[in-house]
């Protein structure tokens, strides 16, 4: 129950019980043979319970570690963004929003409250939104005709 809660769905628990049950079988084979040759006197009984507990508590810890391990190796494998990369696709989303925010017709005190303090005098605002780190710079420049907002735009 917990498992679909995190996620997963029922293909996934089938995958997970399948190796579940061939870890718990292989780590009982392999007890039961290492009990055997180090528990001379013990009866077999004794050592099919001793393999049984080790199956059962050791067997979703491998199947943890292999998982980690996979999941480890996968994630250093992925590539990395550079800045320049990271800083395109932010200013691309950013552009994204300022077009969904900015609507033609807004007054000036609308666009002060959304982006900050300016001179209000001039017909026209420009704000610096680029990244502290950044090489490229995003300026904007807001154009106001009657107290309106009539265009936005990327000064280059």
């Amino acid at each position: 129950m917990l498992l679909f809660l995190m996620g997963f769905d029922f293909p996934a628990l089938l995958l997970l019980l399948f190796l579940m049950i061939i870890f718990g079988l292989l780590i009982f084979r392999l007890s039961r043979r290492v009990f055997r040759r180090t528990l001379k006197g013990a009866s077999d009984k004794k050592i099919n319970v001793l393999s049984r507990v080790c199956a059962i508590f050791l067997a979703p810890l491998l199947l943890v570690g292999i998982l980690a391990a996979f999941m480890y190796a996968v994630m250093e494998m992925a590539p990395e963004e550079s800045n320049e990369e990271m800083t395109s696709h932010h200013y691309k989303m950013m552009e994204k929003d300022i077009a969904k925010d900015l609507k033609p017709g807004m007054s000036k005190t609308e666009v002060l409250a959304l982006f900050g303090e300016s001179d209000t005098t001039q017909s026209v605002m420009v704000y610096d939104l680029s990244l502290p780190a950044a090489k490229e710079k995003y300026i904007l420049e807001i154009t106001f005709e009657q107290h309106q907002l009539s265009s936005f735009r990327r000064k280059q």
